[in-house]
């Protein structure tokens, strides 16, 4: 089994591999970004963080596949940490993240 740097890291080269991604740093971590903007990254405790709409990201702490992102005393409402390393979530979560926030209608 990969261990979460490992799969983040081949999901890396996998977006990529599209002309809209690039890597950026968030919070002291690389990650990428779609049209300038991070959609996801590898935290330091390991972990990949993800920005997805509000109510995808209370599914899917609900549905146990997330927590939900704090930072200091702050809930980031967009903002989820993938739990286990899963190539099949992780992939699928990710694609959503980069549709997000690359879409004409994110702000």
């Amino acid at each position: 089994m990969a261990t979460a740097q490992e799969l983040f890291d081949d999901l890396i080269m996998e977006h990529l591999a599209r002309p809209e991604v690039s890597m950026g740093r968030m919070f002291h971590s690389e990650g990428l970004k779609v049209n300038g903007k991070i959609y996801a990254f590898l935290s330091k405790d390991r972990r990949v963080v993800l920005k997805v709409p509000a109510a995808r990201a209370a599914e899917l702490v609900e549905e146990g596949t997330a927590e939900a992102m704090v930072m200091g005393a702050r809930r980031m409402r967009e903002w989820v940490a993938l739990r286990a390393p899963d190539e099949t979530v992780w992939r699928r979560l990710l694609s959503e993240a980069a549709t997000y926030v690359g879409g004409s209608s994110h702000r």
